[in-house]
């Protein structure tokens, strides 16, 4: 999976991949930052593509993706059973491949392990659809393609969402970002 964005790693450099702090301007435009680009890539990973083994072929959540809108911009999260995460914002900061972190690999992988079941109750996704401004967004990357799940923004900010747990799951994931993001800065 890490080769489809290493692409990208060269056109960057390492405080932009790095740099996941928000930004207190105004949320520039997604056609001017690699965020577009990069989430399209992690809705294109494939299951071969993560380096897991199904010797059952059976239906398999290889992914979570989470489009999550705050006040200032859209946040995209990326997991992936391989240990794998990315985070992309609106304002072109990112963190890409934190699975060689271990803080962050066991975290994705216990978000998808405890919440795959999920995408039995989910939308078939026959399209990526963009991320919207109200809406908080999983997406389950399966063996039998891509299912979501969404709740809004209100109700999941209130504990009153079936997805608050997920959500918060998906939390702990950006936080171990940050924390990782945190140590890279101060280490230069």
């Amino acid at each position: 999976m890490l080769e489809k964005f290493s692409c990208l790693l060269s056109k960057f450099s390492f405080y932009n991949i790095i740099c996941i702090l928000l930004v207190p301007a105004c949320t520039p435009s997604i056609d001017r930052t690699p965020y577009k680009e990069l989430r399209e890539l992690a809705f294109e990973t494939e299951y071969d593509d993560i380096g897991i083994q199904n010797p059952k072929d059976e239906a398999v959540v290889y992914g979570v993706i989470m489009d999550w809108p705050t006040q200032r911009e859209i946040v995209t999260l990326a997991t992936f059973l391989s240990g794998d995460a990315s985070l992309f914002l609106t304002s072109g900061a990112s963190f890409i491949g934190g699975g060689g972190r271990e803080s962050i690999q066991k975290s994705s992988i216990r978000l998808i392990h405890k919440y795959a079941y999920l995408w039995k109750q989910g939308k078939k996704a026959y399209w990526t659809p963009n991320p919207d401004l109200d809406q908080v967004r999983f997406f389950f990357l399966t063996t039998r393609g891509t299912y979501y799940l969404e709740d809004t923004v209100s109700e999941i900010d209130s504990d009153t969402s079936t997805l608050t747990p997920i959500f918060d799951e998906a939390q702990a994931v950006i936080s171990e970002i940050r924390i990782e993001a945190e140590k890279e800065k101060d280490d230069d």
